[in-house]
């Protein structure tokens, strides 16, 4: 027992990871990502996307130039694209601590506590009919897949709350004042997407990190540097949205172009919300398609489903919890990231990866070294060597063009205290012409592509005949 007690009392090397700056922003070497991670890593090459496994059995596909990552399978839009640097690829620190450190360490997230409950958000509703189709307005849809969604998750042991039972208008700020009132909930808010006829499948949105601009938007402009409400939630956030949809997107099985992806935004729901917080789009009511396929009960109920089998791995995650999924699998009622002893052998993380809100610091967790190759065929070992200090990319005091990157210099520094603290970044400058960029929507845009009116609009709740059909709203759920 004393020797136990002398093991777990012993300091832990810490993680040194090869940085470099690039326009002003700081990054990590893939290298080091994929040591640090436990991912086979090859010297990736010119163009070509670069695939590998963990040895915890996750899988990544990155490519240079792009923001889009698939983890997993899952499609993820990162905050910036991969970076192309002199001896190694760059991953941005920002992406690194607010998007893969909560979903490939969720039990490391600071501030884990138990979720009680769900704020479940019918998109639009009363003078606000959102998008349409011939054959009906999403707010109604909405509203329907709210209530199914709610009975599920109260069937599950969970307690909810609407911001709308009927159809009337809610202000996009009262449903995020309504959120705050439940300060141990976390809030879903649905919504059926609208574009141009051939856009199809489905999003889930998160709020943006300070400091980054929203998916949708080119520029980085001065309130994209503004600390929102939201944002001390982004680590739960983005896990919130991960969770969820990874379920929704196995409604299109073997349809990898129906994955739009988990997107940023900062849309007021989720940007002035106190709890953690996502947007789901459940289907393009412009496109002919999946407009008859969200009409229909059943679609709606899969939907509903697959959301709370999301919600309760999120919640089994942050509370230390086994609640069972609704129509799951029953080899996947424990999720697989459920808390697990923590082996003493393991070094701890490096700084500058769990933030901790109330202070501030960045909190260490455990690291491990990469043992197999890229891809599918395991090599021997493969040992990481870190690069001695190199002259940086930028010259103290000068700043590169927003517009021309210059390639970057991976450099080994240890990654210690709060010197890489991106809970509070310094502001970067805005980009050249941001003071001209359209303002980001308070809401999803909606393409309203029908010129006539839906001809059967569904009710906000049909009546109960079958197991598919909506519940009949009881008189309250809140608590």
């Amino acid at each position: 027992m004393a020797f136990l007690c002398l093991i777990f009392a012993l300091p832990l090397k810490a993680f040194d990871w090869e940085t470099a700056t690039s326009n002003g922003r700081e990054y990590v070497s893939l290298r080091s990502f994929c040591e640090f991670y436990q991912f086979g890593y090859q010297v990736p090459s010119g163009n070509n996307r670069f695939v590998s496994r963990s040895l915890t059995g996750h899988s990544i596909s990155l490519k240079v130039g792009s923001p889009d990552m698939y983890l997993d399978g899952v499609h993820y839009v990162m905050s910036f694209p991969i970076e192309g640097g002199d001896h190694d690829w760059l991953v941005s620190r920002m992406d690194v601590i607010k998007l893969f450190e909560p979903i490939l360490r969720p039990t490391e997230i600071s501030g884990r506590h138990t979720i009680r409950g769900v704020v479940i958000d019918a998109g639009h509703g009363g003078s606000d009919n959102g998008a349409s189709s011939r054959l009906g307005w999403e707010k109604n849809y909405t509203l329907d897949t709210a209530y199914r969604l709610d009975a599920i998750l109260r069937a599950a042991g969970l307690k909810t709350a609407m911001t709308r039972r009927t159809d009337v208008f809610v202000d996009l700020y009262e449903r995020a004042h309504i959120a705050s009132l439940y300060p141990d909930y976390c809030f879903v808010s649905i919504h059926y997407n609208s574009a141009m006829e051939e856009a199809r499948g489905l999003e889930t949105y998160c709020l943006s990190p300070r400091g980054a601009a929203s998916t949708s938007s080119s520029y980085l402009t001065r309130g994209d540097i503004q600390k929102l409400p939201g944002n001390d939630y982004d680590t739960q956030n983005i896990l919130l949205a991960s969770m969820v949809h990874s379920e929704i997107i196995k409604l299109n099985p073997g349809d990898a172009t129906a994955d739009r992806g988990v997107k940023r935004a900062r849309f007021v729901v989720i940007k002035a919300n106190t709890i953690p917080a996502i947007l789901v789009e459940g289907g393009f009511v412009s496109n002919h398609f999946e407009a008859a396929r969200v009409n229909r009960s059943d679609y709606r109920q899969s939907l509903a489903e697959a959301i709370a089998r999301g919600v309760i791995k999120f919640v089994n995650v942050m509370g230390d919890r086994h609640m069972p999924l609704p129509g799951g699998n029953p080899d996947e009622q424990i999720p697989a990231n459920a808390p697990k002893a923590i082996a003493v052998t393991l070094p701890p993380a490096p700084s500058g990866l769990a933030h901790d809100p109330a202070n501030g610091n960045i909190n260490p967790a455990g690291a491990s070294s990469v043992t197999s190759a890229e891809g599918t065929s395991p090599t021997p070992p493969t040992s990481i060597h870190k690069k001695k200090k190199k002259k940086p990319l930028t010259p103290p005091g000068t700043t590169p063009a927003e517009t021309s990157p210059a390639p970057a210099e991976a450099t080994s520094t240890p990654v210690s205290g709060g010197a890489l603290n991106l809970a509070e970044p310094a502001a970067p400058t805005p980009s050249p012409g941001a003071d001209k960029a359209p303002p980001e929507p308070d809401e999803p845009p909606t393409v309203n592509i029908y010129s006539t009116t839906p001809t059967t609009p569904p009710p906000a709740s049909e009546s109960a005949t079958n197991a598919n059909a909506s519940p009949t709203p009881p008189a309250t759920h809140e608590p």
